[in-house]
């Protein structure tokens, strides 16, 4: 589990505000969040473009990359889903009860971008 901030924690998963979960935040190009990261991995002999089924949990080679595509794809979904800062700024703590420490966590991205010094509310 994953948590940053203070109690009460607003869970980001499936199992909390599906709207910061990364299975069912959905860009404007039809994909989740989760399906758009997994598909960047890139995997011994070039291969890509794998489901989430296939590719999640696997370390791919381009993690670092993957890390900052991962922040950019959180970034793109509030930007076009600005009603969703308020909820955020509102959020005394954000959680991801399937976040493990060293991996990409939509908790940690949402706490950023919620700490974020030049918000418009």
């Amino acid at each position: 589990m994953i948590q940053h901030g203070r109690a009460p924690f607003l869970e980001c998963s499936t199992r909390g505000d599906r709207r910061f979960s990364a299975f069912c935040a959905y860009l404007r190009n039809g994909k989740s969040i989760e399906e758009l990261y997994q598909a960047y991995k890139i995997f011994p002999g070039g291969v890509s473009g794998l489901t989430w089924r296939e590719a999640k949990g696997r370390v791919a080679l381009n993690m670092e990359d993957c890390r900052i595509y991962y922040s950019r794809l959180w970034d793109m979904y509030i930007e076009q889903n600005p009603d969703l800062l308020p909820v955020l700024h509102a959020a005394s703590g954000l959680s991801d009860m399937f976040g493990k420490k060293g991996h990409c966590c939509q908790a940690t991205e949402l706490w950023r971008i919620r700490n974020r010094l030049d918000y418009d509310l």
